[in-house]
């Protein structure tokens, strides 16, 4: 056994994300989301999700998901990574996305795992914390940021993100 599979074989297990899209109010949120992880120096290892629009157009105007656009030069992007991580757009309400790591390549280790939201104009939300993908499961503790600020009104438009990693069962 090569030591990338042995090391692949045992990252197995999964993370799962879940949150909520809270209804719009006198803002009507675009809510493209990413999610990422990213080394402890902060470079990009894996977009593990893009919603289609910031996928095909918005990244390009620079306004949705900045943090996630820095760090995925999505332009350069291969149409095979991009279909494999990109999806619809949440619906409002209760939401969820399981990973399997060992599928994505994710390696025993720890990493910044980053969710970003665009709410609207320039406002965007961004939860983040450390995954430690190894042999215990685990929830990941989120920072909230929001850039620039609140988005106007002051609404929490995205609400009990988490983000609990699952090792798979020893073999």
């Amino acid at each position: 056994m090569t030591p990338l599979l042995f090391a692949v074989l045992l990252a197995a297990g999964r993370l799962d994300v879940s949150f909520v899209y809270m209804p719009p109010t006198s803002v009507e949120p675009t809510y493209h989301t990413a999610i990422w992880l990213e080394d402890e120096q902060g470079t990009l290892v894996k977009t593990l999700y893009v919603t289609n629009d910031l996928s095909s157009n918005q990244f390009k105007v620079g306004e949705a998901c900045p943090d996630w656009v820095k760090q995925a030069h999505w332009e350069s992007a291969s149409k095979s990574d991009v279909d494999a991580v990109t999806g619809p757009t949440p619906h409002v309400g209760a939401g969820s996305r399981t990973f399997d790591l060992a599928a994505l390549g994710i390696a025993p280790g720890r990493y910044q795992f980053k969710l970003q939201v665009h709410i609207t104009d320039t406002y965007n939300i961004l939860y983040r914390g450390t995954l430690v993908v190894g042999d215990t499961p685990g929830e990941v503790t989120l920072d909230t940021l929001y850039s620039p600020s609140k988005p106007p009104g002051g609404t929490d438009f995205v609400r009990d993100v988490r983000a609990h990693y699952t090792p798979s069962a020893t073999r």
